[in-house]
């Protein structure tokens, strides 16, 4: 099964946000999980996740981190193995 990461972010070229998924890709990467990271910059969906602070990270719909990059631990307790 293939992880879900959405990063609610105010875009694409959000410099914190473009940090955060390189690490997490680099930590998802070297543990060996496949994972599908989505960018999500619509203000509705800020909402929907009761946020304001960005970028959000989400892992398989739980937000796992609000600001900041998430801990390998917390990554590790919200990912999905095979």
């Amino acid at each position: 099964m293939i992880n879900r990461v959405e990063i609610l972010s105010p875009g694409p070229n959000c410099w914190k946000t473009k940090k955060i998924i390189n690490s997490m890709k680099h930590f998802f990467a070297e543990k060996n999980i496949e994972a599908e990271f989505t960018i999500i910059s619509n203000a509705d969906e800020f909402i929907k996740y009761r946020t304001s602070i960005l970028p959000t990270i989400l892992i398989n719909g739980k937000i796992v981190a609000r600001g900041y990059r998430p801990s390998k631990n917390k990554m590790m307790n919200s990912i999905v193995r095979d």
